[in-house]
């Protein structure tokens, strides 16, 4: 699993913290479960903003937090 899409929920400079829906099937309920996970990675442009919807890779460790990086923005937001 080298590749992830997720929203954007916080953003400071060159570290963007992503959302990302997961689900489970459960065979004996025919049902899924969603749940949510929170990412932090790194921008290292400042090319996106809060609410878009982003593609991270997998990176090296470049501090405690960080193992993910920006690889490109999929839907921008439409500000009014």
């Amino acid at each position: 699993m080298n590749n992830i899409n997720g929203r954007i929920i916080k953003k400071n400079y060159k570290k963007i913290v992503v959302i990302v829906k997961k689900h489970l099937f459960l065979p004996i309920y025919k049902k899924r479960i969603f749940y949510y996970s929170k990412i932090i990675a790194y921008d290292m442009y400042n090319e996106s903003n809060f609410g878009d919807y982003v593609m991270l890779r997998k990176t090296r460790p470049l501090s405690k937090t960080i193992f993910w990086m920006l690889s490109k923005v999929l839907e921008k937001v439409r500000l009014i």
